[in-house]
């Protein structure tokens, strides 16, 4: 991972900062009401990926555009239920099933300590409600967004380079933590930060370590770095 000290962690959320076994099961139960949207869900995101638009309000004008084209139904239907059904469930299974990463809140507590900067990053919004689902206090990290609010979903570079910007950092300054090499690690590189991806495969990628294994890197990323040392 080299040897220069990281001053700010961008972390990803969902497969990141917790465990859920069956995700999608899940969520499909709670959403047997309305599949014809999940199933075109991720359709509709994957078209908006390597896109860069202007702002938060014309990426999602799109993407509900795209879903309710996928799915035959009105702009509205698609924006309603991607707002509300689609989050509200979200929620609920989170405080149902997942799993914090063992160790995670001790850990940010101790990186808040020596003063690196940390922030949560996801292609998903309601973030700072989905983080209080998990029992982690978001107000542990000085930045909780969703990409979306910079007009690009991950693997773009905006989602991270905004993140370091307003932390007044470098790019190689920052390490991204995250678990999916086609978004996470794909992003850091673009944005030209460091990358350590977390699995519960450590054989699947390169750069992918299994969790207690990321913690060890992290911290040892992180000593000595900071204003309280």
């Amino acid at each position: 991972m080299g040897t220069k000290r990281i001053q700010g962690i961008i972390f990803d959320l969902d497969g990141t900062l917790y465990q859920m076994k069956f995700m999608k099961l899940k969520m499909t139960l709670q959403l047997l009401t309305s599949l014809v949207f999940l199933r075109k869900l991720s359709m509709a995101r994957s078209a908006l990926r390597h896109r860069h638009f202007e702002n938060q309000e014309q990426l999602q004008r799109e993407f509900h555009h795209r879903l309710a084209g996928l799915t035959g139904r009105s702009v509205d239907d698609a924006r309603r239920w991607y707002e509300g059904d689609f989050y509200t469930a979200f929620i609920r299974i989170l405080k149902k099933y997942a799993k914090t990463r063992t160790g995670l809140v001790p850990m940010l507590e101790r990186l808040n300590e020596r003063g690196v900067k940390l922030a949560v990053v996801s292609d998903f919004g309601w973030v700072p409600q989905r983080l209080d689902a998990l029992g982690v206090n978001h107000e542990l990290f000085d930045i909780v967004k969703c990409s979306e609010e910079t007009g690009e979903l991950k693997p773009g570079a905006t989602p991270f380079t905004s993140v370091a910007e307003g932390w007044n950092l470098t790019p190689g300054q920052v390490m991204v933590v995250g678990d999916r090499a086609d978004t996470d690690k794909a992003g850091a590189k673009r944005a030209g930060m460091r990358f350590l991806g977390v699995t519960d495969n450590p054989k699947a990628h390169a750069d992918f370590y299994c969790w207690n294994d990321a913690m060890k890197i992290i911290e040892e990323t992180t000593t000595n770095c900071g204003v309280n040392v």
